[in-house]
């Protein structure tokens, strides 16, 4: 892995989603690193003893290896990481499409108060993949917000 992988951002995770229509489990090992085990890193292939005991959902440990949550692969885990990043909101995930080139899925988080104004939104062909593109959307726009007030 270069440096700069190594250093991933949430906007290099979601431009990274953004650019695919697929499960990715790399980006899932970031993810689970960004919120859940902010102590830990992304397991790199050279931190095994060869080529074949590498995952890209695994994670580096004092003690070990981890698995990721599968955020992009499964919807339950997506709406777990949309309650991490935004307790505060609720979140929709919808199916359907008026043409064929239009994606399958479209996900919202929304602000529980009387505006329920959006906070984060995305669309793709995979429904895990909607949903926690739009939770890491929200995510970044409460950051932005958090900055412009201070």
């Amino acid at each position: 892995m270069d440096e700069e992988e190594d250093c991933m951002t949430i906007e290099d995770i979601i431009e990274t989603l953004e650019k695919t229509d697929m499960p990715d489990s790399r980006i899932d090992a970031f993810i689970t690193c960004a919120f859940l085990l902010k102590q830990l890193r992304p397991a790199e292939p050279n931190d095994f003893d060869g080529p074949n005991d590498y995952l890209p959902s695994s994670i580096k440990s004092e003690h070990g290896f981890l698995m990721a949550r599968p955020f992009t692969h499964d919807v339950n885990h997506a709406i777990d990481l949309c309650r991490e990043i935004r307790p505060d909101a609720v979140w929709h995930l919808a199916r359907g499409r008026q043409t064929a080139d239009e994606s399958l899925y479209g996900a919202q988080l929304r602000e529980i108060k009387e505006s329920e104004s959006v906070l984060g939104e995305a669309e793709s062909n995979h429904a895990a993949l909607a949903l926690t593109l739009a939770a890491l959307r929200a995510h970044v726009r409460q950051e932005d917000e958090k900055r412009a007030g201070a």
